[in-house]
C-alpha cells in the first residue's frame, strides 16, 4: 500500500499516461514527470503501470480499474480524448495542459530518480532517448522572460538536481533540459561536473548564444559535448543548440559569431532555433506580417554566413501570414540541412520543388537566391585577416 505525503495514501493501482506517446505519431521522447512518478510510487509498493487511453476508456467493454491516473502532457496541441474529464480519479498535469501555471510535481517526486524501465519493452519507444540517454535538469529558469515561452514569468536561473538524481552510469548519453544553462552563475562548475562524468551529454533545449562570451566557447567547444553521427566511439562531429529569435539581438549576434568563427578550433556543428510568427506587440497586421519574412530572411542571412544551420520554428500564429507558404517551404528546406549545404538558396529552393519560396524570392529577395551555406572552416588567412 502507498504510503507517504502524495494524497494517495490508499492507493494500490496506479496508471501512468504518456499523453504524447499515445497520440502523436512521430513522437519519440520520454516524459519525465511520468519517469519520476513511476519511481515516486514503485518505492512506495504500489502496482504501477503505464498504459494508453483506451485502457480506462468508458465506452470499451472492459477496462482496467484503477485507484489513480496520472495523465502527463507536454505539448498544447497534443490531443487529450475528452472522456478523460468525466473520470473522477484522473489528476491531469504537465505544461501541455496548463502552460506556465502548471503544478509542479510535490519535491519529493520532483528529486525521484527516474524510472527510465517504464518504456521498456514498448514497441512504439525504440528512439535513443528511450533506452540510452539519462534525463534531467541541472537548473530551472530563464532570465529573458520570452512572451511565447513557457519561462516568460521566470526571472533567473536557479540550481534544481545534481547529477546524482538522474544520472544512471550504464546508459552512455546524458541529456540536459536546462532552459538557460549560459545564465547559471555556476556555469563553469556545471561543465567541469559534467566532464568528469565521462559521459557525453548535449543540452536539447539550447543555450543562450548572447551570453557565450570567448571564455565560455572554449569551455563548451572543449567539453566532453555528445558526437552526432558517431559510430562505435568513431567518427562524428559535436552539435550544439542555440537561439536567433529576436531580430533586435542582430548586432549582438553577430559579434558573438564572428568571435565563434574566428576561434572555431575544429569542424562541429551549431543550430540556431529561429522562431517566426509571433509577434510580441500582438498586433498581427500587414506591416507585421511583411515584416516577419524580412526578418527571418535576414536572419537566415547571417547564419549562413558563419557556417550555422538555422532550424526554423512555427508559432502557430504564423499560419494567420498571408504569405504562410512561404514560411512553411522556408522551415522544411532549412530543417533539412543537406538540402542546403554547399549551394546557393535558389539551387536548394529548386531541388526541394519549393516553387512558392522561389517565386516569393525571386519578387521580394533575390539576394537570398544567391547565399551560399559554407561548411568549410575558415582558412588561415582568413583569420589573421579577421574577415572573410
Amino acid at each position: 500500500m502507498c504510503d507517504g505525503k502524495s494524497g494517495f495514501e490508499k492507493a494500490k493501482r496506479i496508471g501512468l499516461i504518456d499523453n504524447e506517446l499515445c497520440t502523436r505519431s512521430n513522437h519519440s521522447f520520454p516524459n519525465l514527470a511520468i519517469m519520476k512518478l513511476s519511481s515516486y510510487y514503485k518505492n512506495k509498493g504500489c502496482d504501477v503501470i503505464l498504459i494508453s487511453f483506451e485502457e480506462i476508456n468508458p465506452n470499451n467493454l472492459f477496462t482496467i480499474e484503477f485507484d489513480v491516473i496520472f495523465v502527463s502532457k507536454v505539448f498544447s496541441d497534443t490531443e487529450t480524448p475528452k472522456f478523460i474529464d468525466n473520470i473522477p480519479n484522473v489528476i491531469k498535469g504537465g505544461s501541455g495542459f496548463y502552460y506556465d501555471k502548471a503544478t509542479p510535481l510535490n519535491y519529493d517526486i520532483e528529486h525521484s530518480f527516474p524510472d527510465y524501465s517504464i518504456y521498456e519493452n514498448i514497441p512504439s519507444c525504440s528512439h535513443d532517448y528511450y533506452h540510452k540517454y539519462s534525463i534531467g535538469f541541472i537548473t530551472r529558469g530563464c532570465i529573458r522572460q520570452c512572451d511565447f515561452c513557457i519561462n516568460r514569468n521566470s526571472k533567473k536561473v536557479e540550481a534544481h538536481s545534481k547529477l546524482v538524481e538522474f544520472v544512471d552510469n550504464k546508459r552512455p548519453y546524458v541529456m540536459l533540459l536546462d532552459d538557460n544553462i549560459t545564465a547559471y552563475k555556476d556555469f563553469y562548475k556545471t561543465f567541469e561536473e559534467l566532464n568528469n562524468l565521462n559521459i557525453p551529454f548535449v543540452f536539447k533545449q539550447g543555450m543562450d548564444f548572447r551570453l557565450l562570451n570567448k571564455k565560455k566557447m572554449n569551455i563548451v567547444w572543449n567539453s566532453n559535448y555528445k558526437k552526432s553521427g558517431e559510430k562505435n566511439g568513431k567518427g562524428g562531429v559535436k552539435l550544439f543548440h542555440f537561439a536567433f529569435d529576436n531580430i533586435a539581438d542582430y548586432i549582438l549576434i553577430e559579434k558573438r559569431l564572428k568571435e565563434y568563427y574566428f576561434n572555431k578550433p575544429f569542424s562541429f556543428m551549431m543550430f540556431f532555433y529561429v522562431i517566426v510568427g509571433f509577434d510580441r506587440k500582438g498586433i498581427y497586421d500587414n506591416a507585421f506580417y511583411e515584416r516577419d519574412i524580412i526578418d527571418l530572411f535576414k536572419r537566415i542571412k547571417l547564419l549562413f554566413k558563419y557556417n550555422a544551420y538555422p532550424y526554423i520554428m512555427l508559432h502557430e500564429d504564423y499560419k494567420k501570414n498571408p504569405n504562410k507558404e512561404v514560411i512553411r517551404q522556408t522551415a522544411r528546406l532549412c530543417n533539412t540541412p543537406m538540402m542546403i549545404t554547399n549551394k546557393t538558396f535558389g539551387e536548394a529552393a529548386v531541388q526541394g520543388k519549393k516553387r512558392i519560396l522561389l517565386e516569393y524570392l525571386t519578387n521580394n529577395d533575390e539576394q537570398m537566391i544567391n547565399i551560399v551555406f559554407n561548411s568549410k572552416m575558415p582558412t588561415k588567412e582568413q583569420k589573421e585577416r579577421g574577415d572573410f
